[in-house]
Formats: C-alpha cells, structure tokens, sequence
C-alpha cells in the first residue's frame, strides 16, 4: 500500500471511530449503560457491529473511551494553567456550552448503580482542581490555613457535584426558580460566580473577589 493509501486509511479510521464515540455518547446518556448494547451502538453509527469490535472493544471498554475522550476535552480548556479559579472558569464553560450529553451520561451512569470501577478509574480534570486547590492551600499563610480548614478535595467534589447537577437538571431547575425566561449568557455568567465564590470562601491561597468600582 502507498503512503497515501496508509494515510486514507487511517484517516477513515478515524472518522469511523469518531462516528461510533459520537453515537455510544448519545446512547449511553440518553439510555444508561446497562440498557445499551454494541449492537445499538454500531446500528446508531452506521458501522457493523464487529467493526465497533475490531476498534474499541467490548461494551466496557467503549464506555470508558466515551469517558476518556470528553473528560479530556474538558480538561483541554484549561491546559498547564497554575489558576485554580480560572482553570474551574474554563473547564466550567466548556462543560455547560458544550458537554451536556457528557453530564447527562455521568449522571444517568453514577444514579442507576453503575460501580465507579466500571469507569476509567479517574477523572482528570476533577483531580487537576483538586492538585491546584490543594497547591493553593499549601502557599497559604498559616492563619488562613487554620481558618480555611476543609479538605480541598471536599471543596472541589461539591463544586464539581454542582456542575453535573445543573448541567443534568437544568431544564427543571430554571422554571422551578422562576429562571426560564433568563437568558443563557447570564445564568451562565452566574453560575460561574457562585462556584468561585464558593472556591474563594472554602479553598485557603486564593485572591478574594474585588468589588467593582463605582
């Protein structure tokens, strides 16, 4: 074979891939892990079955690819940056503009039972949060240490339990707080607010939040 038929290949490769990730994400969200199977998986993505096989695996295994590739997207947003706060800004806006089918997936999975084993074992972006709160915390003076004395991976999980409760809930939560005619940039903008605040109050090292000028 020529280099560019190698390179032909791999490209449809790629984009069969793509195809079944992009398909096994809308089952598994809109369905949960146990009612999905390979079979609807290759049906959704226009592939055989044995090719869903051939290139990711068993169902375990194509979950935890689901998995792997939007976490890293999220934690994409933010890459190497040493800021907590804007780290969790980025990250935040990334998931909320973006990864709703993720949210709903990881929600849907972690409420019908499925084992944490059954993931990929990490979630990455969750324990970037936690090595730059827990980096913060240590540059602290110790009174605000003293002060400041939750566990920052305590922090970070609520934070993040937040996250994937409004990205899974929203469309309740709106007109349940009167909010349904709220428009999306604005709650949005909120939201963000209320987790850095909670981050500035709880997490020790870190700037608090100035006061505009009049």
């Amino acid at each position: 074979m020529t280099d560019e038929g190698k390179e032909q290949q791999r490209r449809g490769r790629e984009a069969t891939t793509a195809a079944i990730l992009d398909a096994a994400q809308e089952l598994f969200s809109e369905h949960g892990y146990d009612a999905v199977s390979v079979r609807d998986v290759a049906a959704r993505a226009g592939v055989s079955h044995a090719l869903v096989h051939r290139y990711l695996g068993g169902k375990a295994e194509l979950f935890r690819a689901v998995l792997t590739q939007r976490e890293n997207t999220i934690l994409a947003a933010a890459p190497d940056n040493p800021d907590l706060l804007e780290s969790t800004s980025l990250m935040l806006r990334q998931g909320l503009e973006y990864g709703r089918s993720h949210i709903r997936l990881i929600v849907r999975s972690a409420m019908s039972g499925l084992p944490y084993d059954r993931t990929t074992g990490r979630f990455e972006a969750t324990e970037r949060l936690i090595e730059l709160a827990e980096r913060a915390a240590a540059s602290a003076p110790p009174s605000e240490r003293a002060a400041k004395d939750l566990d920052p991976r305590i922090v970070i999980a609520c934070v993040v339990a937040l996250f994937l409760g409004w990205g899974a809930t929203e469309s309740w939560l709106r007109p349940a707080a009167g909010l349904a005619d709220t428009d999306d940039a604005e709650l949005l903008d909120g939201i963000e607010r209320v987790i850095l605040g909670i981050l500035r109050e709880d997490v020790p090292g870190l700037e608090p939040d100035q006061p505009e000028s009049p």
